[in-house]
């Protein structure tokens, strides 16, 4: 895929991080687990203390917050939904995905009867012939 039809952005993901979200939003944008990447730091910070601390400030200050998305990306109830793209990856398995949202949908099916029950009743047209006049 090229770069104009799925751009990606570095953020930083206070959320998911510890401290301000840097290796979380570093993780994110290269599609490592974020330990992978928070072990890389503290390795820097041993062999090149300075120059990684110095590194971190300054995404901290310079790079912006991950927005949030319109279905709440990062809230906790949609954070795990996240599938695996490889198996060693953080995630959930497809089966748990697709398990998951036949619960959700499950808990919508008596909403939606309830619905329909009232926009096919005659009560419901008689309102709407009401609000017409």
């Amino acid at each position: 895929m090229s770069a104009s039809t799925n751009p990606r952005n570095l953020y930083r993901d206070p959320q998911q991080g510890k401290i301000a979200g840097v290796c979380a939003g570093l993780a994110d944008y290269f599609g490592v687990e974020t330990w992978i990447v928070r072990l890389l730091a503290i390795t820097g910070l041993i062999f090149a203390g300075f120059i990684t601390f110095t590194a971190y400030i300054a995404a901290w200050f310079l790079l912006d917050k991950k927005p949030v998305t319109l279905y709440g990306e990062n809230d906790a109830e949609f954070s795990d939904l996240r599938m695996k793209a490889r198996s060693w990856q953080a995630g959930v398995t497809p089966h748990q995905a697709l398990g998951r949202i036949a619960k959700e949908l499950d808990t919508l099916e008596p909403r939606l009867q309830r619905m329909e029950k009232l926009v096919t009743s005659k009560e419901f047209n008689l309102q709407r012939e009401f609000s017409k006049l």
